[in-house]
């Protein structure tokens, strides 16, 4: 029978000795790939576990492309695509509004 080892992490959904982490089950020889994926042998362990400042920058660096990529367009944004298709606005037109007139020029091309 193989050895299977207990790991943790946190924060999680389940509390255990006062800290709240997932946890799972591995073979004992999955082990050291776990912890360096940032998992823990004890609860106390993972929620003290800080990740490398390395891993922090990447996933800094997901969520600002990420969010950039689904922010809203701006109103220069707005105002070269009205242009770009020949859409009358001016500044009394409301970012919403002029988005919709764009949104229908597009559907009708």
């Amino acid at each position: 029978m193989r050895e299977a080892t207990m790991l943790y992490r946190a924060p999680g959904s389940h509390e255990l000795h006062g800290v709240m982490v997932d946890y799972t089950t591995v073979d004992a020889s999955a082990v050291p790939e776990m912890l360096a994926a940032g998992w823990c042998l004890t609860p106390l362990e993972a929620a003290a576990y800080q990740p490398p400042s390395d891993v922090v920058d990447v996933v800094k660096l997901v969520e600002d492309a990420v969010a950039e990529q689904f922010a809203p367009p701006t109103r220069a944004e707005l105002e070269s695509k009205a242009t770009e298709l020949g859409i009358r606005f001016d500044g009394r037109t409301s970012d919403k509004k002029l988005g919709a007139l764009i949104a229908a020029s597009l559907e009708t091309a």
